[in-house]
């Protein structure tokens, strides 16, 4: 048993991938990450069958844990059958727009939920007001899945322009039956200003008072951005699957292991220290370093759980 960026239990995979599976996307948020908004969006899409990923994860000694972002995971082509295929033998997890109703619909008639640890459902709301999305039509979505028996959280991105009306949304979404709402640190530049570093003592104030279940808001704000030198186990039990099938360290550490759609995926044999000057997803790097700092909350939990 080890411990997972996905929950603090033990958990009965041995492996976690987390996979960029496809470029294709219905929304060009503003706030997207730079590499994925204007680079990889204007490359080819080129994604792989889906039995032969299946069959890939299917060839591992052990099981594994399959986080699925992108882009928008559920444009993937046949996804419902992708992941019904997955989670024959593992898990996955899920961080999606929600902007699909007939494919989430599809997806919660052919996907056992026991084998979906979590789906994150992002909101994106200057997304959806551009394009005229009712939040009607996500709430509905979203009480699709709960109904089918999966674990969905929505998100909130705290863009900076979007605090001042954090509040008033916070408040539609729970008259739209939507809960929890976990809303998370903005990670980028804004107006010349790099974030989380740069938020106000007020905005500060403002997001931990709203983060809901998201508890690595303060570790952010705290400036816990880099764990350079410290033995971590990225490479070793957990990786980053690029939109090519080639598999890396993690978010924020390119090493390549191979490829995972031609077969050529080798571990690393044991743990190394961590070279990042900074960190892209915290969650993952207080669940996979071999001695994590333990703010309240969030690695102290992990900590006790790899013991």
């Amino acid at each position: 048993m080890r411990v997972s960026a996905m929950t603090s239990d033990p958990a009965p995979w041995a492996w976690e991938f987390d996979w960029h599976l496809t470029n294709r996307c219905n929304f060009f948020c503003e706030y997207c990450h730079p590499q994925i908004r204007y680079v990889l969006n204007k490359k080819p899409l080129e994604e792989p069958p889906a039995d032969l990923v299946v069959r890939r994860f299917e060839e591992l000694e052990g099981t594994s844990l399959v986080h699925m972002s992108g882009g928008e995971p559920f444009l993937f082509p046949d996804f419902a059958r992708l992941c019904a295929g997955l989670t024959r033998r593992n898990w996955i997890s899920i961080n999606t727009n929600l902007a699909s109703p007939d494919l989430v619909a599809d997806f919660a008639s052919s996907v056992d939920p026991a084998r979906v640890v979590k789906i994150v459902a992002a909101l994106h709301m200057p997304e959806r007001e551009r394009l005229g999305l009712p939040l009607e039509t996500y709430a509905e979505s979203f009480r699709i899945l709960r109904s089918a028996g999966f674990d969905v959280v929505s998100l909130y991105v705290l863009y900076p322009p979007l605090l001042p009306r954090l509040r008033e949304d916070l408040a539609v979404l729970a008259g739209l039956g939507v809960e929890p709402v976990r809303a998370k640190v903005f990670k980028g530049v804004h107006e010349g200003r790099r974030y989380p570093e740069s938020y106000t003592d007020e905005e500060r104030d403002l997001i931990l008072a709203n983060s809901g279940e998201y508890v690595f808001n303060r570790p952010y704000l705290d400036g816990m951005l880099a764990f350079r030198g410290q033995p971590c186990t990225a490479g070793m039990s957990s990786f980053k699957v690029t939109v090519t099938g080639e598999v890396r360290r993690c978010a924020s550490v390119p090493t390549c292991y191979g490829n995972l759609y031609d077969g050529t995926f080798r571990p690393a044999r044991e743990s190394t220290a961590c070279p990042a000057r900074r960190v892209l997803v915290l969650s993952q790097c207080l669940a996979y370093l071999v001695n994590p700092p333990a703010p309240a909350g969030t690695a102290a939990s992990q900590s006790e759980a790899r013991a």
